[in-house]
């Protein structure tokens, strides 16, 4: 049963063509619980038909060079598949600039839909509210509980979001996604075995709770990621532990810090030595002493740090401490090891 059907472009990069030429087709997107159907249109008739069962689904929103968006001002989204005796086929969805034919809107709504259908049912096993307070909280059970894709209200924002929960076996909803504040991966134990959870801290009944996330899927595990890098761009920071297992995400991570560094003009050895010592509370005022340089060099290099929006002044005596900016850059050069001191 079709589910939901948009007009694209679309286009399929094969692994086992060795083709890197790219042409674009027009097509309508049909989906099911099972798969996405694409019916190639000419002049109105359908001319060709291709199907992608997400049995190969191996990846999903996928990062998209802008050399090879049809234009990198529409939205694209890209899922890779592999097919056994064809190899990995990265299929590329995007619409057209008429609006008489294709319809943004319609278009953001079915790729969420595609996520609906990948995630919402999925079984798992929750631990909620296993820490309270910095304290064990020895009434905390493992429950059963199944993702859904709900629009939900996020406390601190303020505003109500579209977000993954859980609901457990109660009907509770857990909206674990929401004001998450971190997010790890732990060894624990469940069911007197050790199994490798998510460990989630996050705002919860009015405070900071640890919960723990079982989601023994790995495909399942991706998707979530996937969703969140999608649809929740500031958690991207939170989502850099838990994406270890997947060396695409990882390396699409890297790619953006070295964006980052790039945009800022890139940071020299010592200046990302800097922003760690002063990340980890050294005083600024000696800190030129574990370098061994003198007070001018590290001021110098403190006046270039400013002039790249990582450092604010405090006090006249070049007291500085980092920005924003700054504390999300060095908390991903740690996490990367670059810059280790």
């Amino acid at each position: 049963m079709t589910i939901a059907q948009v007009r694209v472009k679309a286009t399929i990069q094969s692994t086992w063509k060795g083709s890197t030429s790219i042409k674009w087709r027009d097509a309508m997107a049909y989906l099911e619980n099972d798969r996405i159907t694409l019916r190639y249109l000419r002049m109105g008739q359908v001319v060709g038909e291709d199907v992608f069962p997400f049995s190969s689904l191996i990846d999903i929103g996928i990062k998209i060079p802008d050399e090879l968006k049809l234009d990198p001002q529409l939205p694209h989204f890209g899922m890779k598949f592999y097919v056994p005796g064809s190899g990995e086929k990265t299929l590329v969805l995007t619409i057209g600039s008429n609006l008489l034919i294709y319809d943004e809107k319609a278009f953001k709504t079915f790729i969420h839909r595609v996520f609906e259908v990948l995630i919402n049912g999925v079984k798992v096993k929750l631990l909620l509210a296993r820490m309270r307070g910095g304290a064990l909280n020895m009434d905390a059970k493992w429950e059963d509980g199944t993702l859904r894709i709900v629009t939900v209200r996020s406390v601190r924002k303020n505003r109500r979001e579209r977000n993954i929960i859980v609901l457990t076996s109660e009907g509770k909803p857990v909206p674990l996604f929401s004001d998450m504040e971190d997010l790890d991966i732990e060894e624990i134990e469940m069911d007197n075995k050790k199994v490798e959870a998510w460990k989630i801290k996050h705002f919860y009944e009015k405070e900071s709770v640890v919960s723990y996330l079982f989601v023994e899927d790995k495909k399942v595990r991706l998707y979530i990621l996937r969703y969140l890098l999608t649809y929740r761009k500031d958690y991207v920071e939170l989502l850099i532990k838990a994406s270890e297992e997947f060396p695409t995400i990882k390396a699409e991570f890297q790619e953006e810090l070295e964006r980052e560094l790039k945009e800022l003009g890139g940071l020299d050895e010592m200046e990302q030595q800097v922003l760690m010592a002063l990340y980890s509370g050294m005083d600024p005022l000696t800190l030129h002493e574990m370098f061994g340089i003198s007070e001018k060099e590290i001021e110098d290099i403190y006046d270039r740090l400013i002039d790249k929006g990582l450092l604010k002044l405090v006090m006249i005596r070049k007291v500085v401490d980092l920005t924003r900016d700054g504390r999300k850059l060095v908390n991903k050069l740690m996490k990367y090891n670059m810059g280790v001191m």
